[in-house]
């Protein structure tokens, strides 16, 4: 079972990652630690602990995060794909609960350290609560048993810019530094997000699931799938969050790759772009020149089998009881 924490920004593909992670049995979900991203950090954290609720886990500590990137001040949500609550404008009432007081960072950095090699970062939106807690203690990248985030878009384009994903464009400098870092890391993008399609028949048949969390999510869901119909023409979603837990519990439905990569942390067209060391040079000729140099490989998700993907999932959510 993996010992985790997962670091979010809630959102609606976040409330059904969660669901996912906590319904699946296969994780030991040591706290959320919220983040800016779909919505502000003061919504993120309200939506984490009602979530919780939800789930009949309000015992799981909640620690709030940042609420800017490291450079610069939070540029907004996106509502039209979200909500003004980032939960569909379902609009239910905050949780009776508070969140911890020790900062997001510090929480990762306390749990780091009392499980050392053991624990598991799950990382659902910009990685600015990663970074900050590099810089605070940067002997926990070498403490930290892997990195798993949902973000990037190495071999294909972007979903917030022709160039970036929008949790790395949300703070490319934490990024480019969480990517950088003496820790394993695993991305799990675009490259393989966008093709794991859960279709608005595989919704329906999850609607059946009668639990509180369920209900909730599914309702807000509908947000969701309204903007995919609007923006991608299709009838469903692409499984973003969700997906990074489909590989901690089944990595083998996913083919990986190695590579340095850097983030494009410049203002202009290309900002925010994750860029592995790819071209038509030898590859260790490529990773000696700058920016790559010294920069550790990342395992980056190449190709999936998205329908596998989207089988567990339903799978999870029918068979247990949140």
């Amino acid at each position: 079972m993996h010992k985790i924490i997962i670091d979010t920004d809630p959102g609606i593909d976040d409330s059904m990652a969660i669901q996912f992670a906590f319904a699946s049995g296969a994780f030991e979900i040591l706290g959320l630690t919220t983040v800016f991203g779909n919505v502000s950090i003061d919504i993120t954290t309200t939506n984490a602990l009602r979530l919780l609720d939800l789930l009949d886990r309000s015992e799981v500590p909640v620690s709030k995060g940042a609420a800017n990137p490291l450079e610069g001040v939070f540029g907004g949500g996106v509502p039209f794909i979200h909500g003004d609550d980032g939960q569909g404008n379902t609009n239910k009432p905050p949780s009776k609960n508070k969140a911890i007081s020790l900062p997001a960072h510090e929480f990762i950095i306390e749990q780091v350290m009392k499980f050392p090699n053991e624990l598991v970062l799950v990382a659902l939106g910009p990685l600015t609560n990663l970074a900050l807690a590099l810089r605070q203690k940067p002997e926990i990248q070498h403490k930290v048993k892997e990195v798993v985030l949902m973000g990037g878009n190495p071999f294909c384009p972007g979903n917030a810019t022709p160039a970036a994903e929008a949790n790395i464009l949300s703070d490319p400098l934490a990024a480019d530094e969480v990517l950088g870092a003496e820790w394993p890391v695993t991305m799990i993008g675009l490259d393989v997000t966008h093709r794991t399609l859960l279709r608005r028949s595989d919704f329906d048949e999850i609607t059946q699931n009668p639990s509180p969390i369920n209900k909730h999510v599914t309702s807000a869901y509908l947000f969701y799938l309204d903007f995919f119909k609007r923006a991608n023409k299709i009838e469903g979603t692409y499984l973003h969050d969700a997906s990074v837990f489909a590989y901690l519990m089944r990595p083998d439905y996913y083919t990986t790759e190695n590579y340095p990569v850097r983030v494009a942390t410049h203002e202009g067209v290309g900002r925010g772009k994750t860029w592995p060391s790819v071209g038509d040079t030898d590859q260790e000729e490529r990773e000696a020149l700058k920016p790559w140099k010294g920069r550790p490989k990342i395992n980056i998700c190449v190709d999936v089998e998205g329908e596998k993907v989207i089988e567990l999932l339903k799978s999870v959510l029918l068979s247990g009881s949140v």
